[in-house]
């Protein structure tokens, strides 16, 4: 299909929207999307960096599609992970729909009920939601489910990436298929993403239990530029010190940009060093915060001023604003700290240079000195950091993605799901409704029963005289709150009020007169109410800290650790650091000779112990460490600064411990089940109330990575 016959073949208002748009073409991607969705009808994954067109080359064609032959519930229904992004999508869709009979709806907790009753009464045109809210959906009125959707032909998931390998991800894909039965209708799914680096896997969980076949089709424009730099200073005292906090300010000096940090705490404390020192030096405070603990109304007036603003302006955030939230064109993104991952690095590059196709991105660390001759203080941040730099934009490798085999805890989540929709089951009703949706697949009948029988015993479920399985009360009061919905685990928060306007939230109670920073201010405490939750305040001048609850976990697959240890071992140099940061990467290459981080195994200075540095990704050296103890090992792991490195070995030589490895080897690598419940517990809510034995099989299955644990083993064995 050429690309006029492609515009040709979209309907009338889709071409006047081209036209005012004053688009020059279509891309490839979008001419393929017209010809794949209306003709072939297959699943479709849209692989395009940011602001390439991945939203329009999924939606032109859906709505041509309904306009020519009109459905008779809603046609498209557009899932996406945030309330915001939704909000946002919603007025771009708006106006390509402007003028026509096609309708659009948000669906969300914070969406108007007066538009969410006129769908219903008239179901049609494009639904917007999240997981959650379809999940409220089936299980408080699953009749609406069947008005809504009897006819639905779409259904797309935005920002795909962000959804596979959580739970969240399984729970969307469990709802879709509740929805199919309900309705006997399989709709064509379309996903988007900006980094997907497994599109066989992706393609897998696209379809799974849709039955119908996938394929991928992605753009990439080659004009696009990316500028990179990297700074780092060295600490001292002071995690936080002015000279790292002026940096940044210098940085973002006179541009529009976003300061991406790791956790809010970080973000509140260098909004707050950097406006002050703004204010100080006689600069405008254009400085704002977004994250999820700041108010809906704030974060809303950031990402307005940031999209009407022509003037400078730094708005530090967390991931809130990593997906495709529109906030005009960026002069740049500064990376406060190393990256939590590659494809989050990626995702928020993307966010500067929209129109110009140059992407400018700093990285700004701060260096802990190891001079003390201690391992575990040796700081690899940065090498890190430019590890993952050299990954993706020198050879565009993104880390796989691993979906969950064995959601044990999202099972008794669907279970109590199930029941609330339908009401009380027959064991074997319950036993077909659950286990075949295909998020199930690796568990068993025998799981399921156990998971059936906890459940009754821990009083979520009860037995009727005729043997069907029904909520109990206490299930009853779990499925009516409002925080069943979400198979995440959500904080317990205090909302924040200053003059009866609530600022956010905070994650504990603070006392009269304390102080903390919250949206890049400092609050004194007036009174906390701890019955409503209430914190009220007023502005405060001095300086204050917030802590929140929750930290990223530094996951570092296998190519990463591969980069870094070459880093550490080679001599090249990088152009994009500045004086200081060529520095430490000298000082940490020195240091990684002293402690013989190039060496397998070595024996550590002055002890018995032995240290192994295995280059392998976190999953698999935590396993080998879980084996290794559960095999008579003594030992534990190294972790240096928060990066996962190696195991210390205790007063034991080279030929014991290759003796003990074969041992393990033996028989059959078995983790010892009691110490790995007490260290280890997999993401979700209900992972506490399984049974050990499921515990431990969840574990094994999703957290640990027995089989590359094994593959070393045999080689260092061998070696």
């Amino acid at each position: 299909m050429t690309e006029q016959e492609a515009y040709d073949r979209l309907t009338d208002f889709i071409q006047d929207y081209i036209y005012e748009k004053k688009w020059e073409h279509l891309n490839s991607m979008q001419i393929e999307a017209v010809e794949k969705v209306l003709i072939r009808r297959k699943n479709l994954l849209f692989t395009a960096g940011t602001a390439m067109g991945k939203t329009e080359a999924a939606l032109m064609p859906a709505i041509t599609h309904i306009c020519e032959c009109p459905s008779d519930s809603v046609g498209i229904l557009y899932i996406s992970p945030l309330k915001a992004l939704i909000n946002d999508q919603f007025e771009r869709i708006e106006e390509m729909l402007a003028g026509t009979q096609v309708q659009i709806t948000r669906w969300h907790q914070d969406a108007a009920v007066s538009k969410k009753e006129r769908l219903l009464f008239c179901p049609g045109g494009i639904l917007q939601t999240t997981p959650e809210s379809l999940e409220a959906m089936l299980c408080r009125c699953p009749q609406r489910v069947r008005t809504l959707f009897s006819d639905l032909r779409y259904v797309i998931i935005d920002e795909l990436h962000y959804f596979m390998g959580n739970l969240r991800g399984l729970q969307l894909l469990a709802i879709l298929e509740r929805i199919q039965r309900i309705v006997q209708v399989i709709p064509v799914r379309l996903g988007l993403s900006a980094t997907i680096s497994d599109t066989k896997g992706a393609l897998a969980y696209l379809s799974a239990g849709s039955g119908r076949e996938a394929e991928a089709i992605g753009y990439r424009d080659e004009r696009r530029q990316y500028f990179v730099s990297v700074t780092a200073t060295r600490l001292k005292k002071v995690d936080y010190p002015d000279t790292y906090c002026k940096k940044i300010f210098e940085q973002s000096l006179g541009k529009r940009a976003l300061l991406f940090t790791n956790s809010r705490r970080e973000c509140e404390i260098l909004i707050s060093h950097i406006r002050r020192m703004a204010i100080k030096a006689g600069q405008p405070d254009c400085y704002y915060i977004h994250h999820g603990s700041i108010s809906k109304g704030i974060r809303e007036d950031t990402e307005r001023c940031m999209k009407e603003s022509e003037g400078p302006v730094l708005t530090g955030t967390t991931l809130t604003l990593e997906l495709g939230i529109d906030i005009g064109d960026l002069d740049e993104v500064i990376q406060a700290s190393q990256p939590m991952q590659i494809s989050s690095m990626v995702q928020r590059v993307g966010r500067s240079g929209r129109k110009t196709l140059t992407s400018c991105i700093s990285f700004h660390l701060r260096h802990y000195e190891a001079s003390d001759g201690i391992l575990e203080n040796l700081d690899l941040s940065l090498v890190r950091t430019i590890a993952m730099i050299e990954l993706y934009f020198r050879e565009k490798h993104l880390e796989q993605v691993k979906v969950p085999r064995c959601p044990l805890n999202l099972l008794v989540h669907e279970v109590l799901a199930v029941i609330c929709e339908k009401g009380c089951l027959q064991p074997p009703h319950l036993a077909e409704t659950v286990l075949e949706l295909s998020v199930f697949q690796g568990i068993s009948q025998e799981d399921l029963r156990l998971v059936l029988r906890t459940m009754i015993q821990k009083d979520f479920l009860k037995v009727y005289e005729d043997g069907a399985v029904g909520l109990s009360d206490t299930g009853e009061k779990i499925c009516c709150s409002m925080g069943f919905y979400a198979v995440f685990e959500a904080d317990e928060t205090f909302s924040v009020y200053w003059n009866n306007n609530t600022i956010g939230t905070v994650d504990r109670a603070y006392k009269t007169d304390e102080r903390f920073f919250l949206a890049g201010k400092t609050w004194t405490v007036l009174g906390c109410d701890l019955k409503h939750k209430r914190i009220d305040v007023e502005p405060g001048k001095e300086k204050a800290d917030i802590h929140f609850n929750g930290k990223g976990s530094l996951q570092t697959d296998r190519r990463t650790m591969e980069k870094i240890h070459r880093i550490l071992t080679e001599d090249d140099e990088y152009s994009y650091l500045d004086e200081e940061a060529a520095g430490v990467l000298r000082e940490v290459r020195s240091l990684a000779r002293v402690f013989q981080l190039d060496e397998l195994l070595v024996k550590e200075p002055g002890t018995k112990n032995l240290l192994l540095f295995p280059v392998l990704g976190t999953d698999t050296i935590r396993t080998l460490f879980y084996l290794w103890r559960s095999g008579g090992i003594s030992c534990e792991k190294v972790l240096l600064r928060g990066l996962l490195y190696g195991i210390r070995v205790f007063a034991m030589d080279e030929s014991a411990l290759k003796s003990k490895v074969r041992q393990i080897l033996a028989s059959g690598c078995r983790v010892d089940c009691a110490f790995l419940l007490k260290k280890e517990r997999a993401e979700g809510k209900y992972f506490d109330m399984l049974p050990g034995e499921l515990k431990f099989k969840e574990l094994c299955q999703d957290v640990l990575d027995l089989k590359g644990a094994a593959a070393f083993m045999k080689k260092f064995d061998g070696g």
